[in-house]
């Protein structure tokens, strides 16, 4: 409708597709459902991790009131009759009995028989993406089609020549500096197998990882070379950053270690109080960090503790918890993905 984009997320967690796509744009979005919103701005959405599809020349109607619009929207739309054309459904959510997806294909193919569109469902050269989800249909033309599927499958920890079972999945890390709006130079002080780094390097932002184990700082090189990637990796302490040479970061993300057990004795706590506290000395005064932490598994608590013992920790260590998002991992275990911004920057 007018200039806007019809943006569709891949369904996975549809409160942070909404949190990036608005980190991406820097522009507010308008939700028509969880997984489809309006926005009048697409730059750098080619690079989101939540994002399925982004339609263009885009119109919605009633499920059961749709055929005026879409012969009015056939009669707009710029189209050369030389190009093939077939039409795509896709259902979101539960499905309709009186509604189905073929009859509604078969009815719009119709309507593209009738104006002498050259119809083929085979190989198209031009496809009108079709939504239905609830009482609502949206038709529209793809802008453009991302990520590719077997891009993230190809890069999923174990296809990387160095591999733990800690590794951050690849979506997960691009999301956490999209979550930051990264530009220029990112830091991860836990680097572990680079999973973070090598998803920055495929978006060609600066970036430096940090970690205390060698094994860790050699496969991490290894998995940025495999990518055709670049960053630099150095073997360092975490709450020792700023010794290690390091200054001017605008983003930092990272990934502590993964199970409560880690947290569950005042050390683990206070290791990551002294990170924070070493993330803040060797960042920009409006710098933004984006963490995962481990929650209870109906994420009651984080960290062994109440949400506002967190607040209290990142406060102290100069940062302000923007946002955090609840994400599930199995019966026993959740992760909080929190965002933060530097108190200076207020």
């Amino acid at each position: 409708m007018g200039g806007s984009h019809l943006v569709i997320g891949s369904g996975w967690h549809p409160t942070l597709f909404h949190a990036e796509v608005e980190s991406l744009t820097n522009a507010q979005i308008i939700t028509h459902r969880d997984r489809i919103v309006e926005i009048n701005k697409i730059e750098n959405l080619e690079k989101s991790a939540t994002v399925n599809q982004v339609l263009a020349s885009w119109h919605k109607g009633e499920i059961l009131d749709y055929e005026e619009k879409f012969e009015q929207w056939l009669d707009s739309v710029s189209h050369d009759p030389k190009r093939s054309i077939a039409v795509k459904c896709t259902r979101h959510g539960e499905k309709t009995p009186t509604v189905r997806k073929v009859d509604i294909a078969t009815k719009m193919g119709a309507f593209l028989s009738s104006r002498d569109f050259k119809i083929d469902l085979t190989s198209p050269e031009q496809v009108i993406e079709v939504i239905i989800e609830g009482e609502l249909i949206f038709w529209g033309l793809p802008h453009f089609d991302f990520p590719p599927r077997t891009g993230w499958k190809d890069r999923v920890a174990t296809a990387r020549p160095f591999f733990k079972p800690v590794s951050l999945d690849p979506r997960q890390a691009r999301l956490m500096f999209n979550l930051c709006a990264a530009k220029a130079l990112l830091l991860d002080p836990m680097c572990g197998t680079g999973g973070i780094l090598v998803e920055a390097s495929l978006c060609d932002i600066q970036a430096i990882g940090v970690d205390l184990d060698p094994e860790m700082v050699a496969g991490t090189k290894k998995n940025i070379e495999w990518c055709n990637g670049q960053a630099e990796v150095i073997c360092g302490d975490a709450t020792r950053l700023a010794d290690l040479g390091i200054t001017g970061i605008d983003s930092v993300c990272f990934d502590p270690p993964y199970g409560r057990n880690a947290w569950l004795s005042d050390k683990g706590v206070n290791f990551f109080s002294k990170v924070l506290n070493s993330i803040n000395e060797v960042c920009n005064v409006d710098a933004t960090l984006c963490c995962m932490l481990p929650a209870s598994a109906d994420g009651s608590s984080v960290i062994d503790g109440e949400y506002h013992v967190m607040e209290e920790l990142f406060l102290k260590e100069g940062w302000r918890i923007e946002q955090y998002w609840f994400i599930p991992v199995h019966s026993s275990l959740g992760r909080l993905l929190v965002r933060a911004k530097r108190l200076d920057a207020e």
